[in-house]
């Protein structure tokens, strides 16, 4: 025989085969078909053979083709190009081509789909869905385009047209390739109910540019690896670029919820060039390790009330008008840089940021037990700076300002030895309005007043201190401020609170601290009075009526021996005087005062 093999060049070619061709194929002459090309010749990765097949599986145009009362089929291993099923670039519409492929791999477990370079148009939206399913590309050269009107591009929806018992589906993997809508697609990639599974190098293009647009959606999406993605305008040009890059929420299967998105790691993820770049809405417990959410025209990553324990780990947000904006509860930033702003919502609790450089700093009333440690702000030169905080204990460690290299007055460590409110910082034009800050566990409330007017002359800082834990004008009457006046630095004063009409005169006059390097004289008044030692007594001469005069022998003598008597008891007395001193001066010390 000529050939082993009966060679056609094209698909249709080989569905045009002769009743002679059939029956050298039927008889043995041949060993089968092989195929150069799918619609000519060349246009598939490389020649394949079909052979005779009694299998019940109908027509694909692929692996399946049925002719003259025969049936040819071609047995893919490992993977099978789209190629192989008339997909082409050339084509204006691939839609039922793909839908066949897809169906095909479903059927044929454990095959990897292959799509080749180039742009694959498809006007219909696709789901592609199944416990081990395997697509790749060949890079950002592969694009599938939707052309169509729907509002979703490209599903892989494990929930669609199911019930509340539907399962999720497992062990998706998919890489190396750009999913595109266009600017009427609400969703360019939908993903819902799929866990354990992977995303490589697969990038999200065209979709519609207004506050419901979203290139990637994942809708209770857990434990999944998204690898190298993302959606970018500067990686992959687009005519309209989704509002958001990435949506993380809350998908239902049946009419109940299936939870949150959770347990998802995002490595070295780019989202550039948007309105948003991260979204996130019901998401608990995701990381992102590296990558970039940067040049967006409102925020760069946005975390809703609904968000538990997300952590950044070395993320960069810049050219941002506010990098990120948080209202979640102990979401982690570590290493992580903010161009701009980072900004802590009122409904924040336990947001922990760690080793930051940062332009400007917010943590808008109502957010709860902040900290910001070892990190660094007014560290970029455009955009806003400083400290914005209006948030309960929010605690800075080791903060510096970059551009002074001081760090922050806010920068106290309590080691648990105080039970107090952390303070507050205020500017006021007055101290007699405090902060008020009250803690049911020590019953004592410290504030910081940093007073501009003239209370005192030339006022500095202020501490007050309030045992009660009821700091205010009207009734707290057992409350202390210790300052600084500005002109006399090295010095402290105190004034107490004496009554509560919320008058100036409410207050005490200043009183001077004890300074250490004045000695107290006996004329000063520091915390306590100084005691005076008791003076020497003189008495002059007066009036004798102490001793009777003598006259003669008789009243000489008894003179004497009366003397006697007094002068013994004088002694006696001047002892007991000088015991009782000793023990009020010994008491004085004791005390606190100083005794000269």
């Amino acid at each position: 025989m000529a050939n082993q093999f009966l060679v056609k060049e094209t698909m249709a070619a080989m569905r045009g085969l002769s009743a002679a061709e059939i029956t050298a194929l039927q008889n043995g002459t041949y060993e089968g078909v092989q195929l150069l090309g799918y619609y000519e010749k060349g246009d598939t990765p490389a020649p394949i053979i079909y052979t005779l097949s009694t299998a019940l599986l109908a027509d694909n145009d692929g692996s399946i083709v049925e002719t003259g009362g025969v049936k040819l089929e071609h047995q893919f291993i490992e993977h099978a190009n789209v190629l192989y099923f008339g997909v082409s670039a050339s084509l204006t519409d691939n839609t039922a081509r793909l839908a066949v492929f897809f169906d095909y791999l479903k059927e044929n477990k454990g095959l990897e789909g292959v799509l080749p370079i180039g742009t694959i148009a498809y006007s219909q939206p696709l789901n592609f869905v199944f416990e081990g399913a395997k697509l790749t590309g060949q890079g950002k050269g592969t694009i599938l385009k939707f052309t169509g009107s729907a509002d979703n591009a490209f599903e892989i929806d494990a929930f669609k047209g199911g019930t509340e018992t539907t399962q999720f589906v497992n062990n998706i993997t998919i890489s190396d390739m750009v999913f595109s809508g266009n600017a009427n697609t609400t969703i360019t990639l939908y993903l819902r109910g799929i866990a354990r599974s992977k995303f490589s190098n697969v990038w999200v293009g065209d979709g519609k540019n207004s506050s419901d647009g979203y290139g990637w959606y994942l809708a209770s999406v857990q434990l999944t690896q998204f690898l190298g993605c993302g959606c970018s305008k500067y990686l992959h040009p687009m005519a309209s670029a989704p509002y958001a890059g990435i949506f993380i929420g809350l998908g239902a299967r049946g009419s109940v919820t299936a939870g949150n998105s959770t347990n998802n790691t995002f490595y070295q993820n780019y989202f550039e060039g948007l309105s948003i770049g991260i979204l996130m809405s019901h998401a608990d417990e995701n990381t992102f390790i590296g990558g970039s959410s940067e040049s967006n025209s409102v925020y760069g990553i946005v975390v809703g009330t609904a968000c538990k324990v997300n952590t950044f780990i070395g993320v960069g947000l810049e050219k941002n008008p506010v990098d990120v904006s948080d209202s979640s509860s102990y979401s982690t930033y570590t290493n992580c840089y903010f161009g701009n702003i980072l900004r802590i919502g009122s409904t924040a609790s336990q947001i922990s940021v760690l080793g930051a450089m940062i332009g400007r700093i917010e943590i808008q009333d109502g957010a709860k037990y902040i900290e910001i440690k070892n990190s660094a702000y007014n560290r970029f030169i455009d955009g806003a700076k400083g400290i914005f905080d209006l948030g309960e204990r929010t605690s800075f460690v080791n903060v510096e300002d970059f551009e002074t290299k001081e760090i922050i007055k806010q920068n106290i460590e309590i080691d648990g030895t105080v039970a107090a409110d952390a303070y507050k910082v205020k500017e006021k034009n007055d101290i007699l309005t405090p902060i008020n800050s009250i803690n049911t566990i020590g019953s004592f409330s410290p504030i910081i007043v940093k007073d501009t007017a003239s209370f005192w002359p030339i006022q500095g800082v202020a501490l007050g201190v309030d045992r009660t834990g009821n700091f205010n004008d009207t009734n707290s009457i057992s409350s202390f401020r210790l300052f600084s006046k500005a002109n006399t630095l090295d010095e402290l004063y105190f004034t107490k609170k004496l009554f509560g009409t919320g008058a100036i005169t409410d207050w005490s006059p200043l009183r001077r601290l004890i300074h250490d390097n004045n000695l107290a004289t006996t004329t000063a008044k520091g915390i306590v009075s100084q005691s005076a030692a008791v003076a020497n007594v003189v008495a002059g001469n007066g009036i004798k009526t102490a001793l009777n005069d003598a006259s003669d022998l008789a009243t000489s003598i008894a003179l004497v021996n009366d003397l006697k008597t007094k002068y013994n008891q004088a002694v006696d007395l001047i002892n007991e005087l000088k015991t009782q001193l000793n023990t009020k001066f010994q008491s004085d010390r004791n005390s606190g005062q100083q005794s000269t």
